[in-house]
């Protein structure tokens, strides 16, 4: 026999409904429809469960783990100590319903359905002859709750209760999750929030009813439970429930997972994306600043590196140089030491310094100055710290070229060993800044410019270096009985030769582009010296550098070495020892074709000798210059052949830098007249410069433009301004030939008086602009020495101009 529906219309407030209306078997015509084509019509597939008068229907939870008890103990425990099949829940049912403390004799358990989503069974059980329907029921709610409870795990975790289903139920599978509200849809008049807590109480605690008609509730009603298991019965229990010709139709309140998050972050976005970035900044410092700390340390001591700063491989390369040393001087052949003494016996001295100021304790800040090509870089790395461990080269000059942001980044992290960077992220979250700022109408500050991201790296780096310093640091030291406590600042002060030396070359100042570089990198050595991390050197060319420093680290006094060119002696010594070294391999390889026996030869004449002392006079001492002569003499040109090209290249080079037309003509002009100084004397004093046309209105800032660029030297006496070099000693002779070079000469003096004309030029008319007012006067007496004055400066640069204009035509005469 078939259970029966009443079908009814939507309730609508206002309208009158008959008690009853017709009935209509809801499932037989789909019974029907099912049989005729051989189908299932069982719970599972149809979602409708069939029993007699003679059967009661109840609801069992807690049997299976719920969809929604991912946290809660009772699943873990469900899934690993239960036995969850069929038979074994069966017998679980059955021993619920009638156990043998308290059997309900003639109880017979029929069918079992479970429903795993929502964790419980329904079962039919047929009852027996002797009870009522209300008997059977009340025994087996009774049983359940005291058999379900009897272990201390069951009393907490896994008890089970059991109620009558009292509506008709409707098995479905759903993606409906339980939830602790269920919505209650009305087929009729709705239930009062009085009817409605009578009907649900009973399944659990109401947190709240919310009734139907309220703005809350978009025409239904709802239930809030304290937990899962009372809204899980409910709806088990008495969907489908008819009361006062109304039906009660249970479904779970829909679940807004996520939604909680992604409407923060849409809705406050001025708050989210902040947050967001700080969390991902967070994140990047908890992961990847270990990284780039172990990469700069590795950088710095090569301890797992293959190659030959390794300190094993540093080790066995010193004993087998030294093996190598005893075996040459055995043979006589350690001739090539001999020949690096020539270059740098008279520096002995300042390297012996510069090591002695190393292991010092303090403030060991050291600038070693000096020209190109004098070996400033030879000197600290291969003579002074050629056996340190934990050295850190920065050049800066890499730093400054680079042209393009990412390519920057590349540079700096390759110098100092900062693993990973990512320099493409930058255009990355410029865009969403960008993207932001439309948004929200201001920046995130998510894009770091390069000053910021540089500034990041050296603080990186500075952590590295001031954990290699206390590699060995122990801050117990116990020296007999006595125990010592010793503090990370005066293990610094007491072992000077644990910190790390950096060295900054290529330290100008100032630059065009990237000039931060120079500010950045002062500040951060200034704190390397304060905090007693590390030893810094810095190695310059010019005085100019001095003042970035002393900015960053004032009342301060520099440990300063300056570097000269060598001297004519040593230079000579240099010289031949290499073409002696050229000639000896051209003989032996001679020797060995010819497969005659070896002669030895006088190789320098004394016409040889006097040749290349010649050629020595304007070489000087400079390394790079001797150095560049030596490859010339090797490759087959003669010692006079090679001096005169390298003049011809030298006064290319000033003429391309210092005298072209892309040069400010006033530039140009004083570096012109300077050139025709130092042509005739070797030293010009700056005294007779401040005197000059060219250099009086500024004299110090046009010299010392010209020594940062690279024309000449100057020399100071506590500071001010003394004598004026060439930049190198080869400068000189290209100075003499742009002079004595006649048609060059003539190009290049015609465009010096070209622009000393146009100066004086614009001076007059300076001058004629403060006379035009002054003529305006009635009484010039009042004026007559203002306008002595500016008469007789006109007379001058008039004079001067004549001068100029005659030279001009004399020089045009004579094409």
């Amino acid at each position: 026999m078939l259970r029966t529906l009443q079908i009814r219309p939507i309730w609508t407030p206002g309208v009158k409904y008959p008690l009853r209306v017709g009935k209509r078997f809801v499932s037989t015509e789909i019974q029907e429809k099912d049989q005729q084509a051989g189908e299932s019509n069982t719970a599972t597939d149809t979602g409708v469960i069939h029993k007699t008068e003679e059967e009661t229907l109840i609801y069992f939870d807690n049997v299976y783990p719920r969809a929604t008890s991912v946290w809660n103990p009772t699943l873990w425990y469900n899934l690993l100590l239960r036995n969850q099949s069929r038979e074994a829940v069966r017998e679980k049912i059955q021993n619920f319903a009638s156990p043998t403390s308290n059997p309900i004799h003639g109880l017979r358990l029929r069918s079992t359905i479970p429903v795993k989503r929502d964790g419980g069974v329904f079962a039919t059980f047929l009852i027996p002859g002797r009870y009522t329907k209300a008997q059977v029921n009340s025994l087996i709610q009774q049983n359940t709750a005291k058999e379900s409870s009897r272990t201390l795990i069951g009393k907490y975790f896994t008890k089970a209760t059991a109620f009558p289903v009292k509506g008709t139920p409707w098995i479905e599978d759903l993606r409906r999750l339980p939830n602790t509200t269920i919505v209650v849809k009305f087929q009729g008049p709705p239930l009062t929030e009085e009817e409605m807590y009578s009907l649900f109480r009973r399944y659990g605690t109401i947190v709240d009813i919310y009734p139907a008609g309220s703005v809350a509730t978009d025409g239904y009603a709802r239930v809030k439970y304290r937990s899962y298991r009372g809204a899980i019965c409910a709806k088990n229990c008495v969907s489908g429930i008819e009361i006062r010709n109304t039906v009660v139709h249970i479904q779970y309140d829909a679940i807004i997972q996520g939604h909680i998050f992604s409407n923060f972050f849409v809705n406050h976005t001025r708050i989210a994306i902040p947050v967001l970035i700080a969390l991902l900044s967070i994140f990047a410092v908890l992961v990847f600043d270990p990284i780039r700390e172990f990469s700069i340390e590795q950088k710095i001591t090569h301890k797992y590196s293959l190659s030959f700063g390794n300190p094993l491989f540093k080790s066995v390369r010193k004993f087998t140089s030294s093996t190598v040393s005893s075996f040459r001087n055995y043979l006589g052949r350690n001739e090539e030491k001999q020949a690096e003494k020539h270059l740098w016996e008279e520096r002995i001295e300042s390297v012996n310094d510069l090591k002695m100021w190393l292991e010092e304790n303090i403030n060991t800040f050291v600038i070693v100055r000096g020209p190109r090509g004098t070996g400033k870089h030879d000197l600290v790395m291969q003579h002074t710290l050629n056996d340190r461990e934990n050295v850190l080269y920065l050049d800066c000059d890499k730093l400054i070229k680079s042209r393009t942001d990412a390519k920057f980044l590349k540079n700096v992290s390759s110098q100092l060993g900062y693993f990973p960077v990512f320099p493409w992220i930058d255009s990355v979250t410029n865009i969403i800044d960008l993207m932001v700022q439309g948004l929200t109408g201001q920046k995130t500050g998510l894009s770091e410019t390069k000053e910021t991201q540089f500034r990041n790296m050296l603080t990186t780096t500075m952590m590295a270096l001031r954990h290699i310093a206390l590699k060995d640091y122990k801050p117990v030291v116990t020296n007999g009985d006595t125990t010592i406590n010793v503090k990370e600042e005066d293990y610094l002060q007491q072992h000077p030769e644990a910190k790390p030396v950096v060295v900054l070359d290529s330290f100008e100042g100032k630059a065009d582009i990237n000039g931060f570089v120079y500010r950045e990198l002062s500040d951060w050595a200034t704190m390397l010296v304060q905090t007693n991390v590390a030893h810094v050197i810095f190695l310059t060319e010019t005085i100019g550098s001095n003042q970035v420093l002393t900015e960053s680290f004032p009342n301060q006094v520099f440990k300063t070495l300056i570097l000269s060119d060598a001297s004519k002696e040593n230079s000579r010594e240099y010289v031949l020892y290499r073409l002696k070294e050229n000639q000896i391999q051209k003989e032996e390889a001679t020797n060995e074709n010819e497969d005659a026996p070896e002669q030895k030869v006088n190789i320098f004449d004394e016409k040889d000798l006097h040749d290349i002392d010649e050629v020595l006079e304007p070489l000087g001492g400079r390394m790079l210059d001797l150095q560049a002569f030596v490859r010339r003499v090797k490759s087959g040109e003669e010692p006079k052949e090679a001096l005169d090209k390298m003049i011809e290249q030298a006064s290319e080079q000033i003429t391309q830098m210092f005298l072209s037309d892309k040069v400010d003509s006033l530039k140009s002009a004083q570096a012109w007249e300077l050139i025709g100084l130092l042509s005739e004397s070797p030293v010009v004093s700056f005294h007779d410069i401040i005197y000059r046309p060219l250099f009086k209105s500024a004299p110090e800032l046009g010299i010392l433009e010209l020594e940062n660029n690279g024309l000449i030297t100057v020399t100071r006496n506590r500071g001010v301004l003394q004598e004026i070099h060439p930049a190198k000693p080869l400068y000189r002779a290209a100075f003499s030939y742009l002079q004595k070079d006649s048609r060059l000469s003539k190009v290049l003096k015609t465009r010096y008086l070209l622009k000393v004309i146009s100066f004086e030029t614009s001076r007059i008319k300076g001058w004629e602009e403060e006379l035009r007012p002054l003529g305006k006067v009635r009484d010039l007496k009042q004026f007559k020495s203002r306008l002595d004055y500016l008469s007789g400066k006109i007379d001058v640069s008039s004079a001067t101009i004549s001068k100029c204009e005659d030279e001009v035509k004399e020089l045009s005469k004579n094409d």
